[in-house]
């Protein structure tokens, strides 16, 4: 992959970020214009992250291609020879020639002769399935390597096209920032700006959103402890009709559930309206909002039960929205699901109902 040019943007913007530039939050109200650029600032910034990330996946990438090839040039010389060996085998077969041997058994002139002669013939004999066994084999792992290869091979090619898709997206941001920029009276002022929020974000909102989701994450773990307690039981968390069960938690019993887990969660609420999650706060200066969804899922690792699934789909960092590559780079590092059946291996999520205060999750005993 080629090194692009800098634009006057990502240069100052860079400068920032090294320390040759001072930060200096603007406290004034912006204009939208100059709003419309910090995003489009922050949004260069992380696009140019993803980037990085996936050249970092493409070498790995391609060194695994050149492992399997190795290894695939490997096996077939093996399948060659054991090719050789089990078309020996089977032609030694075709012709009758291991038929002659067994007859080898009736020529013999004492018992002792025929089994010496016998322990002989077993001994070809698995040798000889051993040949065909090894020629399957060989072909097996052939066509798994050949498999993996065209996997590798595709996924690079994915790679590459998403490569190409962010640097095109970040070539066009950097275009329309400059365009912007030359049409901006106080220009110098808002470089700075957009500056210093590059660079709050990647001093402290970056470790601050991964420490808001690891916690998030690790207390979302704990979540179906409201299924097991007793006491809530018999309140309002858990209905029971029969075999059904539904689970049902507010927004201000959630966020007084988290608040016991982390004092994090003090300064963020959760809010659950008819169709999402919304949780934001402040922190040391800076805001927070998340909001996503609730879906259900299958888990895979434990032999396909649906789980519920938290699918993110707008993060902002102090009023600005971060890029599609960011949230997806964060729901695949931090998992926010609810696992009912990591709690109870008879429970089964069949349905979510969202409304506004309100989640209810609808389980199930799997007979």
């Amino acid at each position: 992959m080629s090194m692009r040019p800098l634009s006057r943007t990502a240069c100052l913007i860079l400068c920032c970020c090294i320390g040759f530039i001072p930060c200096r939050i603007a406290a004034a109200e912006n204009s939208d214009q100059t709003k419309s650029l910090l995003q489009k600032s922050l949004t260069i910034y992380e696009v140019d992250q993803e980037l990085i990330r996936i050249s970092g996946q493409e070498t790995a990438l391609m060194r695994r291609l050149a492992d399997t090839e190795q290894q695939l040039a490997q096996q077939q010389h093996l399948l060659a020879q054991a090719k050789e060996h089990a078309d020996k085998v089977l032609r030694a077969y075709y012709m009758g020639d291991r038929d002659s041997l067994w007859m080898l058994l009736f020529s013999t002139s004492s018992f002792s002769d025929a089994l010496t002669a016998f322990d002989y013939l077993q001994m070809i004999v698995r040798n000889d399935h051993i040949a065909l066994q090894r020629h399957t084999a060989s072909q097996q792992q052939l066509q798994e390597l050949t498999a993996s290869l065209s996997a590798s091979h595709m996924q690079l090619q994915n790679t590459k096209e998403r490569y190409i898709a962010h640097r095109q997206q970040l070539v066009t941001l950097q275009k329309q920032v400059d365009e912007q920029l030359d049409s901006e009276p106080d220009a110098q002022e808002v470089l700075l700006q957009m500056a210093d929020l590059t660079l709050l974000w990647r001093e402290k909102g970056v470790p601050l959103f991964n420490t808001y989701f690891n916690a998030l994450a690790h207390a979302m773990t704990q979540l179906p402890e409201l299924i097991s307690d007793t006491e809530s039981a018999q309140g309002n968390h858990l209905i029971i009709n029969g075999f059904e069960y539904t689970f049902q938690i507010t927004d201000e019993q959630l966020n007084t559930f988290l608040r016991t887990k982390n004092p994090l969660f003090r300064n963020m609420t959760f809010r659950f309206t008819d169709t999402h999650v919304i949780t934001g706060g402040t922190h040391d200066g800076m805001d927070l909002m998340v909001k996503g969804k609730y879906e259900l899922a299958d888990d895979e690792a434990l032999s396909g039960k649906s789980y519920v699934r938290f699918a993110v789909e707008q993060l902002q960092f102090n009023g600005y929205d971060l890029p599609a590559s960011t949230i997806a780079a964060m729901a695949k590092d931090f998992d926010l699901g609810i696992y009912p059946h990591k709690l109870a291996s008879f429970l089964i999520v069949t349905g979510i109902r969202m409304e506004e205060g309100k989640l209810s999750l609808m389980l199930k005993l799997a007979l």
